[in-house]
């Protein structure tokens, strides 16, 4: 599982790289040939979602989340274990929720055929990645928390 969520981060920072080299692209033709690339912001609006849900399964699984470091640090025993479940609760409810919600806006789009302005693409395909990218995060958060309770475990056993 770790494989699927490297190579989901990594279609994450290519996607970013596709962006990067859009906009400059679009600036380029703005300025010195007058000439803009259609479709720009749309794709770039589209696309940084894309970079967020796809980067997203794998911060879960590292707990690479912005947290506070000086309740990671403190030797809290039994309550150390109870805030791991409290957080493993909270962040599979969230994210079942957001994946459950984007998947049904999906099939939404699907049947509606809902088109951007610019360049009249299709949001279903995009929703859809962004869906999976949430259910990936929701594995993830799973294996994190399986991860996170043996580590404990261990901890407890040698202490």
């Amino acid at each position: 599982m770790n494989k699927i969520f490297d190579y989901s981060a990594i279609a994450s920072g290519l996607i970013l790289l596709l962006l990067s080299v859009l906009t400059f692209c679009d600036v380029f033709g703005r300025r010195f040939l007058n000439s803009p690339v259609t479709g720009t912001i749309e794709l770039v609006e589209i696309g940084m979602a894309l970079v967020a849900f796809l980067a997203m399964p794998r911060a879960f699984f590292l707990n690479a989340n912005v947290s506070a470091d000086f309740i990671n640090n403190l030797n809290l025993g039994i309550f150390k274990t109870w805030l791991i479940i409290f957080k493993f609760f909270l962040m599979i409810i969230i994210m079942s929720l957001m994946a459950y919600a984007t998947t049904k806006t999906s099939l939404k789009f699907m049947t509606n055929e809902r088109v951007t302005i610019d360049l009249e693409l299709y949001f279903y395909p995009f929703y859809f990645i962004c869906a999976f990218g949430m259910w990936l995060s929701v594995l993830a958060i799973i294996f994190w928390f399986i991860k996170e309770l043996s580590q404990t475990k261990t901890t407890k056993e040698n202490i």
